[in-house]
């Protein structure tokens, strides 16, 4: 146990001198953990989470890991949760706020005290029973893999053991540890499996853990390879346009597999299986839809997915009382107006207008539904914002962030970026210019 424990560490490159901070519950995974680290570091600390869910058990918990603590003589961290009550504000289960908690708050006091990494005491079991509920909730390849030995500052450096081996160097080094009875209990999932699916697993295969630990290497080997070829195929169907990711519709569909491929390119965007199906479906027949996860939306624009933040976008307006050199922020865009005496040289990106033909004070705005305009190079002819953006293939994000130019009489001197009205367009009497320019910040 002890030469696998520090052979998991060096593989990490971790020594002995690397200061870390140490997950204690008080159970037996916990304080084995312990009693190896303490024999081993040269600096580190206890953390003890109370989630105040089995009343005074939790308390007793608590003080025989702040004893645990002083007995070596180390530094000791503990913290009280009102688990329960953030499961119910969040509307996620018990576990799931204590894990949330639990993580937070170690990195916290992690990052407060400058520790490299911290510790926690997950085993071989832990693992395998999180493949098995993963299968279960259902999953694609990357729930196969299991909990992984380095996670950004999180360390488990035990997954190298089963629990009966856990336990047997407990009792072989008269190691102290408290039993958590609500381990015994088959009411969470976890433990339900733990004690009712596992043993039917090893009535048919005694090497059941072992077996199933391989597995979880192949998987996680064959992940590897997964990532690599999809890495490969993300780069041919996505570019970037406007600071946002879109994806070719047909490049996606030439893929074998484009269903997963997609994905697997959405599930970094916090889009989960069932709108994912969902998108599919739509892809050759929906224009304009949109798919919504907690963080992003995905625009079905004719021949692209185009990937935007759910997060609303501040579209200020803006009143100009004086034409003059000024920069204007408008969401992501910069939109720069200029006063000169003379034509630009450089027409690439710039709207030119006839500046005494403008009648200050001007209005920087989005569009609206209703805008209307005369663009240069219809004779005159009026046409409805919307029609111009249709006939300009603007995609569903661009229209929103589309800005107006409009005057004191209401009249829309141009389309930012786009096009000037006919009316304030420059000619040969011009004497005075006003540039228009609109740059990604």
């Amino acid at each position: 146990m002890i030469k696998q424990f520090q052979k998991s560490l060096s593989v990490l490159k971790i020594t002995k001198a690397t200061p870390v901070l140490i997950a204690v519950s008080g159970g037996v995974d916990s304080m084995v953990l312990l009693k190896l680290c303490s024999d081993y570091f040269q600096h580190y600390a206890i953390a003890h989470c109370n989630f105040n869910l089995r009343g005074v058990e939790s308390d007793a918990d608590e003080q025989f890991v702040k004893e645990q603590a002083a007995n070596f003589q180390s530094q000791f961290f503990t913290e009280r949760f009102n688990t329960k009550e953030v499961a119910s504000q969040q509307k996620i289960s018990i576990q799931m706020a204590a894990r949330k908690l639990r993580y937070e708050w170690l990195e916290k006091i992690r990052a407060q005290y400058k520790f490299h990494f911290i510790l926690t005491a997950h085993h071989q079991d832990d693992s395998i029973e999180t493949v098995l509920l993963n299968l279960i909730k259902g999953t694609g390849i990357h729930g196969l893999h299991g909990i992984q030995p380095h996670q950004g500052k999180i360390i488990r450096p035990l997954l190298f053991s089963n629990k009966s081996d856990i336990e047997k160097f407990a009792k072989d080094n008269k190691i102290f540890f408290r039993e958590d009875l609500s381990n015994l209990k088959t009411d969470y999932q976890r433990n339900f499996i733990r004690k009712k699916i596992i043993p039917l697993f090893e009535e048919l295969n005694p090497s059941f853990s072992k077996t199933f630990s391989k597995n979880i290497q192949h998987f996680t080997e064959a992940e590897d390879l997964f990532n690599e070829a999809i890495s490969g195929r993300k780069k041919k169907i996505i570019s970037v346009r406007n600071g946002n990711p879109e994806l070719n519709i047909a490049s996606l569909l030439s893929n074998k597999s484009p269903r997963t491929l997609l994905y697997e390119i959405l599930n970094a965007y916090n889009f989960d299986e069932s709108i994912v199906e969902q998108l599919f479906d739509s892809l050759l027949n929906e224009s304009g839809k949109e798919f919504f996860s907690a963080t992003h939306r995905v625009v079905l624009d004719r021949n692209r997915l185009i990937i935007l933040s759910s997060q609303k976008t501040e579209f200020p307006v803006y009143l100009i009382n004086e034409l003059g050199d000024k920069k204007y922020s408008a969401g992501k865009f910069e939109i720069e107006i200029r006063l000169k005496s003379a034509t630009s040289r450089n027409r690439n990106g710039l709207l030119e207008l006839d500046a005494d033909k403008i009648n200050a004070p001007v209005i920087l705005r989005p569009w609206k539904a209703g805008d209307y305009f005369h663009p240069e190079g219809m004779q005159g002819k009026k046409k409805k914002l919307s029609d111009f953006f249709v006939s300009e293939k603007l995609s569903l994000n661009e229209k929103e962030e589309q800005y107006v130019l409009e005057d004191s009489f209401r009249k829309i001197i141009c389309v930012i970026g786009r096009r000037v009205d006919h009316h304030f367009s420059v000619s040969n009497k011009t004497k005075k210019y006003l540039t228009v320019q609109v740059n990604e910040k």
